[in-house]
């Protein structure tokens, strides 16, 4: 809502207003669902200059939502504002002084059209990373501090297995398992935020050994910390002045709270890299375009591993693997990543 519509107003239709949210509350509406549906009308006043509800043809509904469309609001925004305004106007047409001046029929027409849907459902195309950009982004990042150590270990593990930006901020030391052999990170919506709370063995692509080695590294110094199972993989690292007034960093016990944490780490390589910032939830993108150039066998295995119960329905025909057939189908896959020097330094 643009500042300067803030004062203006139609006392006809305030008091038409004032009687509908009564109406709301006595049908049993909340009161965030009542201010939801007031503000939706306000837009509808601020397009028809506010001018009496009365007005409204079919031509006015038309051009109205096309208005919103070209503003490019979400298309869940646009169909509750279009409902909360059509449900208004039905209860308002039976409102003396409203039946002549509203046609029923010219109501039912204010509604999104099967092409401005689809339009609004097209899919912008997801940029991603290729696997040698992140290999090398991780490798071009610092070791000098904690934060440092963490930030790697951190995009290194996203890079492995794509997990979800919840998942990875709320991942534990003992989610991480080796098995035959093979990593992978036991996703269990008992110890993390997992989206439909479904249990899936996220499997690691078989990197470069030193990304592995980031995390594992990092693993092993919160152990020696006193880190255990059930503490956090991705902790607290604030820093504060010690009795020497000197800034010290120190690594708690208690997991990162925001994904804008995480987000931000991921922002700060890469475009200290040279690189656009994309989401983190873009590797899982990168893993799924990578999947598509192998086997079906891979693609279906690299499925499962994200938690998706679809990549492409041509695939679908085969079937269900097993956990020990998707750890070792994504295990086994031999790539070579173009690799570049950058020198290391130890968390000791």
């Amino acid at each position: 809502m643009k500042k300067e519509n803030y004062d203006l107003r139609n006392d006809i239709n305030e008091r038409v207003k004032y009687k509908y949210r009564l109406y709301l509350k006595r049908t049993g509406n909340d009161w965030k669902t009542i201010i939801a549906v007031l503000k939706h009308l306000r837009d509808f006043e601020i397009f028809v200059s506010f001018s009496n509800f009365g007005i409204y043809n079919d031509a006015i509904g038309d051009k109205y939502v096309d208005q919103m469309f070209r503003k490019n609001l979400s298309l869940s925004y646009i169909g509750e504002n279009v409902r909360s305004v059509k449900e208004f106007l039905l209860w308002l047409q039976h409102l003396k002084g409203y039946k002549s001046k509203l046609n029923y029929e010219h109501i039912q027409y204010l509604r999104i059209s099967d092409n401005q849907r689809r339009a609004a459902k097209a899919p912008e195309y997801k940029k991603s990373y290729t696997y040698d950009q992140i290999i090398k982004t991780i490798r071009m990042m610092p070791e000098k501090t904690i934060l440092d150590w963490r930030s790697k270990a951190m995009i290194s593990l996203q890079a492995l297995c794509s997990l979800r930006i919840s998942e990875l901020r709320t991942v534990k030391m003992k989610n991480l398992i080796q098995e035959d052999g093979k990593w992978f990170i036991y996703v269990n919506p008992r110890d993390m935020e997992v989206k439909g709370a479904k249990t899936r063995n996220a499997d690691f692509m078989q990197l470069p050994p030193d990304i592995l080695e980031n995390v594992l590294k990092w693993k092993s110094y919160l152990e020696n910390l006193g880190f255990k199972g059930k503490d956090p993989l991705f902790s607290q690292i604030p820093d504060k002045f010690n009795q020497s007034n000197l800034l010290e960093s120190k690594v708690l016990h208690i997991g990162i709270k925001s994904n804008t944490t995480i987000r931000r780490v991921f922002e700060t390589a890469f475009t200290k890299a040279g690189f656009e910032y994309l989401r983190p939830h873009s590797f899982r993108h990168t893993m799924v375009r990578f999947a598509e150039r192998q086997t079906p066998e891979f693609l279906n295995a690299v499925r499962q591993s994200l938690g998706h119960k679809s990549i492409n329905t041509s695939f679908q025909s085969y079937g269900e693997l097993s956990e020990m057939e998707q750890r070792d189908r994504i295990a086994n896959l031999k790539h070579e990543f173009r690799s570049i020097s950058i020198k290391k330094s130890s968390l000791n």
